[in-house]
């Protein structure tokens, strides 16, 4: 069996691709389950969150995939940074291919910030006296 571990997420970036609907694969039939999978803890449905990580101190970055659970589908804004909840990852290895899963309990669009105005005010003209 896969063991979660935690991710300490605190030095990481997270910027929103998009999401799509997560299906449960099953090795023993070696099919996606038919249902979107639901979260044994809440029941709400479970989410595939496409976003690039980025690692700031270390210059790198890139795309991974997080399952969350979520009553809608999660949306933000393309490119904007987002949180996860109490991020996890599990290796996996199968048929000589191997990776990572990455699991998280909810998902947070942060706020937007206001962009810089583009409204300068003109300096006023010199009167002729």
């Amino acid at each position: 069996m896969l063991s979660s571990k935690p991710i300490d997420a605190s030095k990481l970036k997270f910027r929103y691709s998009g999401a799509t609907e997560h299906y449960e694969y099953d090795r023993a039939t070696e099919k996606r389950a038919e249902h979107q999978t639901r979260d044994e803890n809440t029941g709400m449905p479970v989410w595939k969150v496409r976003c690039v990580a980025i690692y700031q101190n270390a210059g790198e970055h890139g795309e991974i995939t997080v399952s969350v659970p979520h009553p809608v589908p999660p949306t933000a804004e393309f490119d904007s940074f987002i949180t996860f909840t109490n991020p996890t990852v599990k290796d996996w290895s199968m048929n000589g291919n191997q990776g990572q899963t990455w699991h998280a309990e909810a998902f947070e669009a942060e706020a937007a910030t206001a962009p810089p105005s583009t409204n300068r005010t003109k300096k006023p003209e010199p009167t002729a006296a």
